[in-house]
């Protein structure tokens, strides 16, 4: 997530690992990133330099936010759930409608659509 803007950039479906990981770092080069605040995970440690690093849980609580979001409003982001619908491409799908409609601002412009 953008500090300054509150908008979700990007996003990678996977495992917590460094694998994970360096697929997003990679696809968050075009937005020149110059500082990452991160949870304590190793995985950030290992793969962003230290001067673009801030690891707290103090500077995380906007993307924390919208990960409880996700996990109130979407059954598949719950930790137990009897959805059975996790594939990756829908999972991926939900996120994307989530990121465009809520996250990014334009969530007016769909609830319109449905009145």
């Amino acid at each position: 997530m953008d500090r300054n803007t509150s908008r979700l950039l990007d996003w990678e479906l996977g495992n917590r690992d460094s694998r994970t990981l360096a697929r997003l770092l990679n696809r968050l080069q075009r937005y020149h990133v110059t500082i990452y605040y991160t949870d304590k995970w190793d995985a950030y440690a290992e793969l962003i330099p230290a001067d673009m690093l801030v690891q707290n849980k103090r500077e995380t609580n906007l993307v924390e936010r919208n990960n409880c979001r996700l996990r109130h409003w979407f059954g598949r982001f719950k930790r137990k759930t009897i959805i059975v619908s996790k594939s990756i491409q829908m999972v991926d799908a939900t996120l994307a409608l989530f990121a465009t409609f809520w996250v990014n601002g334009s969530h007016e412009h769909l609830l319109s659509l449905l009145n």
